[in-house]
């Protein structure tokens, strides 16, 4: 039986060269054809992978520019920049991706003049910081054939992109992402459940299928939403709070109408931290990021106030039952049983 090839891990990365003609590159795309050949995206033809200048493609919308961002709607520097700066250029990995808008047809020989960035947005920043000239580049272009679920160009660059990190190997898109997306399909073809459901089921994802129906959700409920609350996240309360000179605590009720009262919970240390510290009544601001009608943002903050006055009976109740009974009113007593070749029953409970 043959034993599988070792490669040194050193042999798997390169140092950029700083032309584009330098002949290094010839062995680093020898290797990555190897290791990383060219990925087949749905709706797109592969033309070339070639020796580009990071500052060619371009990433920014534009009205001239078919790729609009909706798949970077929050983490876009989601690629692994980790060994960029210490270790170079991967050859085990893709290469940034690029959309050819340049009018077709293009010769094997020619040379784009025009194309879009749709995957490696966050390594190209990194190029931008490190003075980093030049890169491979995975060139693509569309042939036209559009389908129901990529009636257009546009819609064939955003399900690219977004599929471009949408796999295990890689930093996937956050859940903003793909519930922007989502959104953005609904809002372009008036899309409903059935057509979201299709469209996730032809995109490169790791998603659970909890995950699947939780952004099919979301991305309706802001639909609903959308004439009808404004929604203000808590980074927005925080910033218009010190506009106004208010001293407050944002309070998110999302779900507090169903019982959550988990956000109630985080923000109770540090309340009681602050009051400690200051003596002083701590105000929340109550907002919501999910409700999509006035009668369920009324009954979230019903039942936010609701829980804040339970806790603070609670709390009372607590402090009175301390000074009366004097005993401790925690403490860690006990352990669980589970490193191996120390404990010599695994799974037990045990005195600490």
């Amino acid at each position: 039986m043959t034993s599988p090839e070792v490669i040194p891990n050193k042999d798997l990365f390169h140092s950029f060269p700083e032309t584009q003609d330098d002949e290094r590159w010839e062995i680093i795309i020898k290797k990555m054809n190897r290791f990383a050949p060219p990925e087949d995206l749905p709706g797109m033809v592969f033309f070339r992978r070639d020796i580009i200048p990071v500052s060619k493609p371009i990433r920014k919308s534009g009205k001239d520019n078919s790729t609009l961002n909706g798949t970077r709607s929050a983490n876009p520097d989601r690629d692994n920049l980790n060994t960029i700066e210490g270790k170079g250029l991967n050859v085990t990995c893709h290469p940034i991706k690029t959309l050819i808008t340049s009018p077709l047809p293009i010769k094997d020989d020619q040379e784009p003049k025009e194309e879009d960035l749709f995957g490696g947005y966050g390594r190209c920043a990194e190029f931008d910081r490190l003075g980093i000239k030049f890169t491979v580049a995975d060139r693509y272009y569309i042939e036209g054939n559009f389908s129901t679920i990529q009636p257009d160009s546009e819609d064939v660059t955003d399900d690219a992109g977004i599929s471009d990190n949408g796999n295990v190997s890689s930093k996937p898109p956050t859940k903003k992402c793909y519930v922007n997306l989502s959104l953005k399909k609904i809002e372009k073809h008036g899309w409903k459940e059935h057509e979201l459901r299709l469209w996730y089921g032809s995109i490169n994802h790791s998603l659970s299928t909890e995950q699947v129906n939780s952004y099919i959700k979301d991305a309706l409920r802001r639909k609903t939403a959308a004439t009808r609350i404004d929604w203000k996240d808590e980074g927005y309360v925080k910033k218009k709070a010190k506009e106004q000179g208010i001293k407050c605590i944002p309070l998110n009720c999302d779900g507090a109408q169903d019982g959550n009262k988990q956000r109630l919970i985080r923000k109770m240390e540090s309340m009681m931290k602050k009051y400690i510290e200051t003596h002083e009544t701590q105000h929340f601001c109550l907002h919501d990021t999910i409700v999509s009608n006035h009668e369920d943002y009324n009954l979230a903050q019903e039942k936010m106030i609701e829980y804040i006055n339970e806790y603070i009976e609670l709390v009372n109740t607590f402090v009175d039952h301390l000074r009366v009974f004097k005993t401790p009113p925690m403490k860690a007593t006990y352990r669980c049983t589970e490193a191996k070749g120390v404990d010599k029953i695994i799974g037990e409970i045990v005195e600490l």
